[in-house]
C-alpha cells in the first residue's frame, strides 16, 4: 500500500535544495535533505527526494512538472479538489511535486518535506487518500501526524 502526496508551488518559486534544507533546520524538522529535484520547465523530473529520518535514508519516490506540462492531469486533480469543497486550483503556472511513500518512516519524512514546502515556499498540499489539502493549516495536520508516527 502507497500513500500519496501533493505539493503545488509557483513554479518561479521552485526551491533548491539548500533552501529546502534550510526551511526544515529553521524549523527543526527532524529530516535532512540530501536530494531534491530541480524543476525542468520543458521535461517531466522523475527522480524524487532522498533524505535522512531517524539515521536512516527514505527514499520519498515521485515527480516533479510544470502545470502546463500536464493539463489532463490537472484537470483531473482539480475536478477532485473542487468536488472535496478545496477553495484552491492549480494554475498554468503551478509546479507541482508528486510523493509516494510506502513505510511508516517514509510517511514521516514525506509530512515533514511536504510542510516545508508549504509553510516556506507558498505552497498548498494535498492527501488524495483522505481528501485532505490546504495551506499552513494542512502544514500543521502534517505535521501532528508525522509526530504520531515517531518510532513506528
Amino acid at each position: 500500500m502507497s500513500v500519496d502526496f501533493y505539493v503545488v508551488l509557483p513554479a518561479a518559486h521552485w526551491p533548491t535544495v539548500a533552501a529546502v534544507q534550510k526551511c526544515v533546520a529553521d524549523r527543526a524538522y527532524p529530516v535532512q535533505i540530501k536530494r531534491f529535484p530541480a524543476l525542468d520547465e520543458r521535461h517531466l523530473v522523475t527522480d524524487g527526494a532522498l533524505v535522512a529520518i531517524d539515521g536512516r535514508d527514505a527514499y520519498l519516490e515521485g515527480e516533479v512538472a510544470t502545470a502546463a506540462m500536464m493539463p489532463d492531469e490537472v484537470k483531473g486533480m482539480n475536478d477532485r479538489l473542487r468536488a472535496s469543497a478545496s477553495h484552491e486550483n492549480i494554475k498554468e503556472g503551478d509546479a507541482i511535486m508528486s510523493i509516494r511513500v510506502r513505510s511508516p518512516s517514509e510517511v514521516r519524512a514525506a509530512s515533514y518535506v511536504t510542510s516545508a514546502l508549504i509553510v516556506c515556499f507558498d505552497g498548498f498540499g494535498f492527501e488524495p487518500q483522505g481528501n485532505t489539502s490546504g495551506r499552513a493549516d494542512f502544514a500543521r495536520t502534517l505535521l501532528v501526524s508525522a509526530a504520531a508516527l515517531t518510532g513506528a
